[in-house]
């Protein structure tokens, strides 16, 4: 609005000044004037450069009056926002970031559409609030505890006119629905839990839950949930001392499990050992049992079959070849020993010149 008035107030002078020149060149006025510039001296200026110096003085305030005056016409939205258009007391309908062409007495409110953070914390130099903002609950079966939250959000383009009717800014937006939903679905949700399970086992699963029923919620009203971050959980100092007893109890109940669990491991590995080691002695009982049957068989088998060949000329000259080495220790010229089974005895002439006596058979 101010560069309209600006503008328009520039194009009147550069119009008075145009207007004067050309006057000032159409009624014939003297073709020079005196200018007095003090102490008595004069300048002398003449009609023409008067007229002159009129016409440039209403181009050089004209132009950059008319640019201004144009300008009031132009908004820009920036990147990553919407504009809400107010012309009159009516509010219009939002405007993407870029140039729009609007009449000069529309307001232009900027919300931006990037994904916004509400930290409600106990410190008083890290949340929106520069003191306790935390959220304070009361768990199932008694006991308060602090809870410090963050939740990230953006708003809906096509809902933003509506959040400008209601809250005007952005900050407005925050305290006037995002903060107070949260609070009030945060209490909701940890109310149906334990304080043992708010402050250790079940946080992630309460902050799903806290964060389904925030979208659910805030989507009514045009804004965006991403997500809840359940920050931190601080139970009171008595809460605190039976939470970490409980705590305590319960892992030495684990464990103790663990313990029997591998006792009951370890007892069933060395019986599954036993086992094996019996299989295997008694595999290796069999084997060698069977390795002494087939020796056995095999034995069994070449007795039958040695005794299937001999025959009593084969025993007797086996009998006699025996008989012939011991009488060669003798050094006897010649013996008839070893008296056969048949009717005539066998000779056995031994050569005791040899430095080894050697016994030759000779048959009857």
């Amino acid at each position: 609005m101010s560069n309209l008035l600006i503008g328009v107030v520039l194009l009147v002078v550069a119009a008075i000044l145009g207007l004067v020149s050309r006057s000032s060149r159409r009624s014939g006025q003297a073709h020079s004037t005196d200018i007095d510039i003090g102490q008595g001296r004069k300048v002398t200026i003449s009609g023409p450069l008067v007229s002159r110096i009129g016409l440039l003085s209403s181009l050089a305030i004209g132009i950059p009056g008319l640019l201004i005056f144009l300008s009031s016409f132009v908004r820009v939205v920036p990147a990553n926002s919407i504009g809400i258009p107010t012309s009159l007391g009516k509010v219009g309908n939002p405007l993407n970031s870029g140039l729009h062409i609007t009449v000069p007495w529309t307001t232009i409110t900027e919300f931006s559409t990037r994904t916004q953070e509400l930290s409600m914390l106990r410190a008083s130099d890290e949340g929106d609030k520069t003191k306790d903002d935390s959220v304070t609950i009361i768990s199932a079966g008694g006991g308060s505890m602090s809870v410090d939250i963050t939740v990230r959000f953006a708003l809906l383009q096509d809902q933003a006119a509506s959040l400008f009717k209601q809250a005007g800014t952005l900050q407005l937006v925050k305290d006037r629905f995002v903060r107070p939903d949260s609070r009030e679905v945060v209490r909701n949700v940890f109310g149906l839990y334990t304080a043992e399970q708010g402050y250790s086992t079940k946080r992630a699963e309460i902050a799903t839950k806290i964060t389904d029923q925030l979208k659910t919620r805030l989507a009514s009203r045009g804004i965006a949930v991403d997500s809840v971050n359940v920050r931190d959980v601080a139970p009171d100092t008595q809460q605190l001392a039976a939470i970490n007893a409980i705590l305590q109890s319960r892992n030495e109940a684990a464990k103790a499990f663990e313990d029997q669990k591998k006792q009951a491991t370890e007892a069933e590995t060395r019986k599954k050992v036993a086992t094996l080691d019996k299989t295997t002695a008694v595999t290796k009982a069999e084997a060698d049992a069977a390795a002494v049957t087939i020796a056995a068989q095999a034995q069994a088998e070449a007795n039958s079959k040695i005794a299937a060949s001999l025959t009593p000329e084969l025993v007797e000259l086996e009998k006699t070849k025996a008989c012939a080495s011991a009488i060669a220790q003798t050094k006897a010229q010649v013996v008839n020993v070893c008296a056969g089974s048949t009717s005539a005895p066998t000779s056995v002439i031994v050569d005791s010149r040899a430095a080894d006596a050697t016994a030759i058979v000779k048959a009857p």
